[in-house]
């Protein structure tokens, strides 16, 4: 007969038990209950409504890209961080179903939340907003300050407000950067740098104090006509003349004193805005308009993001045939994307997944970067070569900056299309290393070894560069630049002699590459759809466009949320900020290129931010 267990270890016992069945339950409860959790709040929406006589909230948020990955969305939403840029693409869409939306009675622009923008992105925007304006429902605009990128959106709206205490600061387009010879030297940080092209300016900072007089030249060219061409949409628009818009930003201080320092008026008494009141009186006429609707204290509204998801099923009205629409955003990197920079092998695969569909018809390249690694670029034309050679017509569409790099990678495309204030060109390649030879040997380091060949010990950056290893880098770099000048020769149908007189790393708008033969047609996304779509035989209606997405890696997501969690964990506030924006900034240069050659190019304008008390 077995031994009765006493009072006390049958209750542990019980305890034990107890215990371990809710650490089972929890278990399953966290297997279970967890991923669908997860898919409930990132990846499916509950359903949005759209109210009857609706204003549209259209508000722009952070910088303008072409693409947004879906990792750094869930990610956002995880850590409540708020949306920090906003696709240009889902901007266009929402002013294109609204337009024929009978619930929308008018689009409010509210664009004080609108950070970096390149000119070809606004343009792009502008466009969209003219032609919504076309279905004869207002379009109104307000922000509390604008500043040059603002305003030129707010200019297409019927009536502009601007708040009592807000200006319209315009300042025209500029190049500025720091210049770093001096403090290397002093330093004993030795730059080698190997290029081709005297306009090709990257690497200037490394070994001047000052603006080249060539890059000085180039950078002055594009400048104005960038600023030519904002001058006159805006004044277009507005029903001025350029000239008047010149005016406001020459005398802008005197007549700012004059007006006792009341920007707002001095904006409206220039014609830049209509009308000067606060937001709260906007949202009483807004009421009014609405015709005299009874709402209590609000009215009837849905901002842009709500609104695309609301009629996301319009974009399957079409047929089986796809455009596919491929986001290139960001310096040109090896291996796969990160946030702000492009991949070679998460493009290529994109790309070749494309290829191999057979549902794919053709395939629009939304190209948005300054270029990067030469190695990179090149496994991304050879993709687009092949789809090419597989029937599948590519098109480029180039947006704010497809320059450099950014050009190698769509020279092969049937056709270019480009915005007329696009930055394109940069037709050069350099190389950089530097050494450090000098400044151990201040410390009292040297260095010493043997090596089988002379070229062992060639590329040590603790020593200076012999002769033999700049001449071959040097030859590197020229070989690079030949076949860069003559693939585009021969993809543009061009002598090679044509194409390097307008090469040599020179900067050119849109507008001018269209003049000069870099670019085949003037025009937006739409436009270069439809041409896609064209020379794969389909027809207006035959198609739809579908963004090509980078595929979730839940591995990479893991990592990614996870060096953020532990970072804001362990580090204090200021040193994480510090190091989390050093990274961002690496990876975005990102030399990381396997023969330290690039093809790309420091011609991004600099933005232009609103000041006030």
């Amino acid at each position: 007969m077995a031994e009765k267990k006493s009072l006390l270890r049958r209750l542990l016992g019980g305890i034990w038990r107890t215990v371990v069945v809710f650490y089972m339950l929890l278990f399953l409860v966290l297997v279970i209950a967890v991923p669908v959790a997860v898919y409930v709040l990132f990846f499916s929406a509950p359903e949005i409504e759209v109210p009857q006589h609706s204003v549209l909230i259209w508000e722009p948020n952070g910088q303008l890209v072409a693409s947004r990955d879906r990792d750094d969305n869930v990610i956002a939403g995880l850590l409540a961080q708020p949306r920090p840029v906003s696709v240009v693409r889902n901007l266009t869409r929402v002013l294109e179903r609204a337009a024929t939306d009978d619930r929308i009675e008018l689009v409010l622009l509210k664009l004080d939340r609108l950070g970096e923008a390149q000119p070809g992105q606004l343009e792009e925007l502008g466009r969209a907003i003219r032609d919504f304006k076309e279905s004869g429902k207002p379009v109104l605009a307000w922000a509390p300050d604008y500043n040059q990128d603002q305003y030129y959106l707010a200019s297409f709206a019927d009536t502009i407000y601007l708040d009592p205490l807000g200006q319209v600061y315009l300042k025209g387009y500029g190049v500025f950067r720091n210049y770093f010879a001096d403090a290397l030297e002093m330093l004993d940080i030795e730059v080698n740098v190997f290029r081709v092209g005297k306009y090709k300016s990257f690497v200037e900072p490394f070994i001047r104090n000052s603006m080249s007089p060539e890059a000085r030249a180039n950078n002055l060219a594009w400048l104005n006509s960038l600023w030519s061409d904002y001058k006159k949409r805006v004044a277009a628009a507005r029903g001025m003349t350029p000239e008047a818009i010149d005016q406001y930003i020459m005398g802008f201080a005197e007549r700012l004193a004059a007006m006792g320092g009341d920007a707002a008026q001095l904006a409206a008494q220039a014609g830049l805005v209509d009308k000067v009141a606060p937001l709260g009186v906007l949202q009483v006429q807004l009421r009014e308009q609405l015709g005299g609707k009874s709402y209590g204290a609000d009215f009837p509204r849905i901002d842009d993001l709500d609104y695309l998801a609301a009629t996301a099923d319009q974009e399957h009205r079409k047929g089986a045939s796809q455009i596919v629409l491929l986001p290139v955003e960001g310096p040109i990197i090896d291996g796969e994307s990160v946030t702000g920079a492009a991949g070679s092998k998460t493009i290529v695969e994109q790309i070749e997944r494309a290829r191999r569909d057979d549902h794919v018809a053709a395939m629009v390249m939304r190209i948005n970067s300054p270029g990067g690694s030469v190695t990179a670029a090149e496994q991304i034309r050879r993709q687009v070569e092949r789809m090419r050679e597989q029937g599948k017509p590519v098109v480029v569409s180039m947006s704010g900056v497809a320059a450099s790099g950014g050009y190698w990678i769509g020279m092969n495309a049937n056709e270019i299309w480009a915005e007329r204030t696009t930055l394109t060109g940069s037709i050069g390649v350099f190389g950089i290393v530097p050494t450090f030879g000098k400044i151990l040997n201040d410390l009292g380091i040297s260095s010493d070894g043997v090596g089988t060949t002379p070229l062992a010990g060639a590329l040590q950056l603790d020593e200076p560069l012999s002769e033999d290893a700049k001449t071959m880098l040097q030859a590197g770099v020229e070989h690079i630049y030949r076949l860069f000048v003559g693939g585009i020769a021969a993809a543009r149908g061009m002598d090679v002699e044509a194409v390097d007189k307008i090469a040599g790393g020179r900067v050119w708008s849109g507008a001018d590459a269209a003049d000069i033969g870099l670019v085949d047609e003037l025009g937006g996304l739409g436009e270069a759809a439809t041409a896609a779509a064209a020379l794969a035989g389909l027809g207006p209606d035959d198609y739809v466009l579908v963004q090509e997405r980078s595929p979730t890696s839940w591995r990479t997501l893991v990592r990614r949320l996870l060096t953020v969690r532990l970072g804001q964990a362990l580090l204090p506030d200021w040193l994480h900020g510090l190091v989390a924006a050093q990274a961002r900034d690496w990876r975005q240069l990102h030399f990381d290129d396997p023969r330290g050659l690039y093809a790309r190019c420091f011609c991004q304008v600099r933005a232009a931010p609103a000041f006030g008390p």
